[in-house]
């Protein structure tokens, strides 16, 4: 159960004596909480602070503290790479999570099975108290480091937090190197954030071309469970299949991801329905789910579709690898991406993958091998060459065989990739 969905319990210590056991900056913490908003009880604003009191249990676990900042905690690739990362690191670290945005927090389930302190702050405080709600965290749990996945907050924030707690060692998660998203927030921060991971070469260039400090930057590229989870071998093709809806021969185009303007789900319509204008034994295998859902359901309705498309909103997550395995190819449509899990994953589970130029696709896809790749302004040019495997059972033969071994090659592990985070984010031991 997630912070968010219990209620705090009451006030232990006295506020004043709380505050006192804290560093004096903190003080300013006392005059906010005795000043709630127009018609908010003092009560509304002491329990979330009163939550941070530390029980005896908590106190013996001698593990250091990581501070955890994410916007939220939708079923995204870069929510499902954190919650890998942080189950790896929780043997070393005590960990809090702290949301900062509203909206879908659907793998909140996952992460709380790693640390029972998430707090949602748009749930808890009005957006003025937050930063002195992190610094009582901070000071509480005496945390040693922080983790950032694209918090805004973390960018707004950092210089105040390292002014305040000097010691304390920041690191910060870059998915993609747009230049209007989070790179360039990263950058204006970057003399304040200790370390700046990249998952990608491209995404470590962009940094160091934009002024970061190269000894600053570390790439861990992403990788997968490619000989546990994410293996054919462990999945019945044709069960799956039959529990999708699928027939054998069916050919099936696959989606994957969240259904924002960033993934483009319209140009991946736009991508598959000449197809199955063509091919009347083409279906649509698609797990999405986000703002554009309405207008997504409209456009497959417009083209015709609807009846031949099978849409889930959300997935557990050990059924990923069935849900790749039903597919026949997986599309991308993304204007953009760093590296995408569902990309490894897909090629991983022997599903080839047509994708938009984004991120570093072209290193991972080698075209008509395991996969096609279009220029991101014209995704439709993939259209042509997934029809041309329609019919040709040899040639989709192949790109399956091809696409795991291109994953196999490039040894795209997470064993690789976490044993590298734990290695950069070591706590430093006491003298």
């Amino acid at each position: 159960m997630t912070r968010a969905n219990q209620s705090f319990p009451p006030l232990r210590l006295a506020w004043t004596a709380l505050a006192k056991s804290w560093s004096s900056k903190i003080d300013k913490l006392r005059r906010l909480a005795g000043r709630p908003g127009r018609g908010m009880p003092l009560a509304a604003y002491q329990e979330p602070f009163s939550a941070l009191v530390r029980s005896a249990g908590n106190l013996a676990d001698l593990r250091p503290h990581l501070l955890v900042l994410v916007p939220w905690l939708p079923i995204g690739g870069a929510e499902v790479l954190l919650a890998d990362i942080l189950d790896s690191l929780k043997s070393e670290w005590r960990l809090s999570i702290v949301t900062t945005e509203t909206g879908d927090q659907a793998l909140a389930p996952a992460f709380a099975a790693i640390t029972s302190e998430i707090y949602h702050l748009p749930d808890l405080l009005d957006r003025r108290y937050w930063f002195e709600f992190i610094a009582a965290l901070i000071a509480s749990r005496d945390s040693k480091a922080i983790l950032s996945s694209g918090s805004r907050f973390l960018y707004k924030n950092v210089k105040r937090i390292k002014a305040r707690f000097p010691a304390i060692r920041s690191y910060d998660i870059l998915h993609n190197d747009a230049p209007k998203a989070h790179l360039a927030s990263a950058l204006r921060a970057r003399l304040h954030i200790d370390r700046l991971i990249a998952v990608n070469e491209r995404i470590g260039r962009s940094l160091t071309g934009g002024g970061a400090r190269p000894e600053a930057v570390a790439v861990i590229p992403n990788g997968v469970d490619y000989e546990g989870v994410f293996n054919p071998q462990g999945v019945d093709r044709a069960a799956v299949r039959r529990r999708f809806g699928v027939e054998e021969d069916t050919f099936v185009i696959g989606f994957v991801g969240r259904m924002s303007e960033e993934k483009r789900p319209l140009a991946f319509l736009a991508v598959a329905a000449p197809i199955l204008a063509a091919h009347p034994h083409v279906r649509l295998l698609v797990l999405s789910d986000g703002p554009m859902t309405k207008a997504f359901g409209d456009a497959a309705d417009a083209a015709g579709i609807s009846d031949r498309l099978h849409h889930l909103p959300r997935l557990d997550r050990e059924a990923m690898p069935r849900f790749y395995a039903a597919c026949s190819i997986l599309v991308m449509s993304s204007r953009i991406e760093g590296t995408p899990l569902a990309m490894l994953e897909a090629l991983a589970m022997g599903c080839p993958v047509a994708t938009t130029d984004v991120g570093d696709a072209a290193l991972v896809i080698s075209e008509g091998i395991n996969g096609f790749i279009a220029p991101i302004a014209v995704p439709e040019a993939l259209t042509t060459r997934i029809a041309g495997l329609v019919d040709d059972a040899a040639a989709l033969q192949r790109m399956r065989a091809a696409a795991r071994q291109s994953i196999i090659d490039t040894g795209r592990s997470a064993d690789a990739m976490l044993a590298a985070y734990r290695a950069l984010m070591r706590p430093e031991m006491p003298a």
